[in-house]
């Protein structure tokens, strides 16, 4: 519990913060939402290919065929949360790798791996930098249960996935049951 004295300290030092002046730090700063770009309000982030992200949106269309508003709602809905989906499986395989990787990175672990060949399956120093999301995973979770919390939002995206395609589905069997007459 903070006291009083600290209460008064953190409300003066916070007068004293104005915030990003130029345009570059306020277009940094506009970004501090997006972090893993699990819950981004955009669909394709920057590590990601607008182009694969359209194609993957048109192809997801086609298949579903929304035909009413509410349809096209819940057809734009599936893609997005599939989107992620594929994102945070992505994220998984790099956090891993990573994780592997700092493992793997030890000066000790390095002078015993000296003495024996290498495996075609093994990561190598340079191979791991190549390893921009789970980086970032690894360092905003804090190396923190990193792979508890990607699992638990894999699970939030796969849940709200599968009840946005009943309902498209059962949007869907409503319309063509109507156009036949029942």
């Amino acid at each position: 519990m903070a006291t009083d004295a600290q209460i008064l300290a953190n409300r003066l030092n916070a007068l004293k913060s104005t915030g990003p002046r130029t345009p570059q730090g306020k277009a940094i700063v506009s970004q501090n939402p997006v972090k893993l770009g699990l819950l981004a309000q955009r669909d394709v982030i920057a590590s990601e290919s607008r182009a694969d992200f359209d194609l993957y949106r048109q192809q997801l269309l086609d298949e579903l065929s929304p035909i009413s508003p509410m349809e096209s709602m819940l057809a734009e809905r599936i893609i997005t949360l599939s989107w992620r989906l594929k994102r945070i499986c992505r994220f998984q395989n790099q956090a891993i790798d990573t994780l592997n990787a700092d493992i793997t990175s030890s000066p000790l672990r390095k002078l015993t791996q000296s003495f024996f060949p290498k495996t075609p399956g093994q990561l190598s120093d340079s191979s791991a930098d190549n390893l921009p999301l789970g980086r970032l995973a690894v360092k905003d979770f804090s190396n923190s249960r990193v792979l508890d919390r990607l699992l638990m939002y894999e699970r939030r995206l796969e849940s709200s996935l599968y009840k946005t395609i009943l309902e498209f589905q059962r949007l869907n069997i409503t319309r063509k049951l109507k156009a036949e007459g029942f």
